[in-house]
């Protein structure tokens, strides 16, 4: 048997059961958990002399999810503490921010014109005055929104992931 019909074999016989097992680890998240297991074949075909060298390809399988699958939720974790740190700055900037993917993951958390506020205020180092004079509004309409926008991201990570303290994850945050 050829490694095509070798890897297409058992992604028909694997793929309902991983599925399962990556929607059962990423908290019933569909889409992410069809990402895991498509990256589990994509692993495996790179590997195949590794999966054929193997004395159980199914267990085989299996570990290689799970490690997509850690790997899945550490990048998410990650960008989570990157959108923390925003909505916690007063001043500073987000070390190592994916912010294109804090973008698409939080953008519309605060409203987005709360969120481009914030991501201006502490990614960009702007000061109140500058938001205040490119929005023609006073800086304390501006600092309000600001407070605002902060209250709303942290509010929902106090709900979805426990309380949420500045002191927390301090790596990500830099004076």
């Amino acid at each position: 048997m050829g490694e095509e019909e070798y890897l297409e074999q058992l992604y028909r016989e694997m793929y309902p059961l991983l599925l399962r097992y990556a929607q059962s680890a990423l908290a019933g998240d569909v889409m992410l958990a069809e990402e895991a297991v498509q990256e589990t074949f994509a692993i495996a075909w790179t590997k195949m002399d590794a999966l054929r060298a193997s004395a159980n390809p199914r267990g085989w399988t299996m570990e290689t999810l799970k490690r997509v699958i850690q790997n899945t939720r550490r990048s998410r974790d990650k960008a989570q503490r990157a959108a923390v740190a925003v909505a916690m700055a007063g001043v500073g900037e987000v070390a190592r921010a994916d912010e294109t993917r804090v973008d698409v993951l939080y953008g519309d958390l605060a409203g987005q014109e709360g969120y481009e506020l914030m991501k201006e205020y502490a990614l960009e180092e702007q000061t109140v005055e500058e938001l205040a004079r490119e929005r023609g509004i006073s800086q304390e309409a501006c600092k309000k929104r600001l407070q605002r926008a902060r209250t709303q991201l942290k509010k929902y990570f106090e709900k979805n992931q426990g309380k949420v303290s500045p002191n927390e994850d301090r790596p990500t945050y830099t004076k």
